[in-house]
């Protein structure tokens, strides 16, 4: 019986301790779900583009002289947005305007954050679509949708993943390092989105004076 009665409270506390390692696996993988930190990929991708002429830019979220472009990137949960520009362009003034960089990161508190501002970036583009006259948009929804207009023209692909928003720069000129623009975005998602089949991205090509286009991209192309 004292036999039994032990190999019970044995098997009983094997059973608990079980649980809390998967409930403590459990908990570590969605802390790192909810924290995906692409940031660094993006770094990466910038330093291959650009080479020993990257120039890296921190902006301060409150700076009014920031570019106009980072009014796109919705404040609630946003930590910090960098840039990166070539530091032989512009050559005799500071990188204000949209095109003097190559890539905005958006960094958010969480990937929920991150996602949020990205579904609210989307809806502007729309908004861009539907009103003729943006005069009727009240102040903050005007300066966010101005900021997404200025990458209309000359072309851009704005995309989320993880914590960061991802604002890739084009113009119409050629690619900073040869081919085509797809091949240009293509190079880049692979960088941030290594781990996914499929990444939804906001798309303009130069020249179209339209509006971005809500497109998939797959690791095969389009």
């Amino acid at each position: 019986m004292t036999l039994l009665l032990c190999a019970c409270n044995e098997k009983q506390k094997t059973e608990q301790k079980s649980k809390l390692i998967i409930e403590s696996k459990t908990e570590i993988k969605s802390n790192s779900e909810l924290n995906n930190d692409y940031s660094k990929s993006a770094e990466l991708f910038a330093n291959e583009v650009l080479k020993e002429n990257i120039r890296i830019h921190s902006f301060n979220i409150k700076n009014s002289e920031n570019p106009r472009h980072l009014k796109i990137f919705q404040s609630n949960g946003l930590e910090k947005i960098v840039a990166y520009s070539d530091k032989n362009y512009p050559k005799k003034t500071n990188p204000i305007n949209y095109q003097h960089f190559i890539l905005f990161v958006a960094t958010y508190s969480n990937n929920q954050k991150a996602e949020t501002a990205f579904n609210q970036i989307k809806k502007d583009a729309l908004k861009y679509e539907m009103f003729d006259n943006l005069e009727s948009l009240d102040k903050k929804d005007y300066e966010r949708v101005i900021g997404l207009i200025i990458g209309v023209k000359p072309g851009g692909l704005i995309t989320q993943n993880g914590k960061q928003i991802f604002s890739l720069v084009e113009t119409c000129r050629n690619t900073p390092i040869g081919g085509t623009w797809y091949e240009y975005e293509r190079k880049f998602l692979n960088f941030i989105s290594k781990n996914r089949n499929e990444i939804e991205v906001l798309n303009s090509d130069c020249g179209k004076m339209g509006n971005y286009v809500i497109e998939k991209r797959t690791k095969a192309g389009r």
